[in-house]
């Protein structure tokens, strides 16, 4: 069917609130925007530049990136709307207090360099979380290395339940009250599947491990001259299999340091980690190339003929 605009499923879980929630206590719900994806213009959204556009440091401030990213913003501007009406909802029903309510989203915004990506501003997410009866409230920001898979674990123990052995990720429950806490995490790990990327970040460091072919472009990209979700191919540089960054001299990663001896040792540490981590969730690139889409449609020819 029709895919629902942000206002409309907002809209639904209103109505629930309204309706159903005082006799379905506790309750979960898990509610997804379609806004912020490509096309920005989902849902007939308009551009929004009535406080300027933002052109990230990674792309070239150029027209067509001003235009496109007007877009965006006012899809964020959507989702903002929608948020509101879900909170509003929450308030006007005596449930604000009691209900553990997070933000979040699950890679960087769909332009090139962030989203199909291992660089920060692929792998950096918004995280949002308020639970005035429990503690969590008034604004403070914590600064700790996080993963998505530790959101979980942290739900429930916020909840007070158990956390089974099998789950992954670490709780984080006590930064959210705490920021004296010390940090479990002294890396994140991330993938990125399309194009088969693998990486490891530490609070200086970024190693990046790719298993697929690519080029690289000059940065910042310029987007009138690029395809939306690649790197190319604007010149003929291969992409190395190994991109190493120093985050703090170099925080939009675009010195690669992966063959500088004065950072041997800083590459050989966080490969190693990188491929134990592979190796602890059975990374199925270390199996063998992962097959594509058109792969997969053309063996199935190949295996109909037996």
């Amino acid at each position: 069917g029709k895919r629902a605009t942000a206002l409309d499923v907002a809209g639904t879980f209103s109505d629930f609130c309204q309706t159903e929630a005082a006799t379905q206590m506790p309750f979960y719900a898990q509610i997804g925007f379609f806004e912020t994806h490509r096309p920005h213009d989902f849902g007939n959204v308009e551009p929004d530049a009535a406080n300027g556009v933002f052109v990230p440091p990674y792309l070239v401030d150029e027209q067509s990136a001003r235009r496109e990213l007007a877009v965006q913003q006012g899809a964020c501007r959507r989702v903002d709307e929608a948020v509101e009406t879900i909170t509003s909802a929450l308030d006007r029903t005596d449930l604000t207090e009691n209900t553990i309510f997070v933000f979040t989203v699950d890679h960087g915004i769909e332009f090139p360099r962030a989203k199909w990506f291992c660089y920060d501003a692929g792998i950096e997410v918004a995280l949002i979380i308020r639970w005035p009866e429990g503690g969590i409230s008034g604004g403070p920001t914590r600064d700790r290395l996080l993963s998505n898979v530790d959101l979980f674990p942290t739900l429930l123990e916020l909840i007070g339940s158990n956390i089974p052995n099998n789950v992954e990720g670490l709780s984080f429950a006590d930064y959210l009250r705490d920021d004296s806490c010390e940090g479990k995490r002294d890396a994140v790990f991330s993938v990125f599947q399309g194009k088969d990327i693998r990486s490891i970040r530490t609070n200086r460091y970024k190693l990046i491990r790719n298993f697929q072919p690519r080029r690289l472009v000059p940065v910042p990209v310029n987007m009138s001259s690029q395809k939306v979700n690649v790197e190319s191919p604007a010149r003929k540089e291969k992409c190395p299999v190994v991109q190493l960054f120093d985050l703090e001299k170099d925080p939009l990663e675009y010195e690669n340091l992966a063959e500088d001896h004065a950072y041997a040792e800083i590459r050989q540490d966080l490969s190693a980690r990188l491929w134990t981590w592979m190796e602890s969730v059975d990374d199925p690139s270390l199996k063998g190339p992962l097959p594509s889409p058109y792969y997969e449609e053309a063996i199935a020819e190949y295996r109909s003929r037996t």
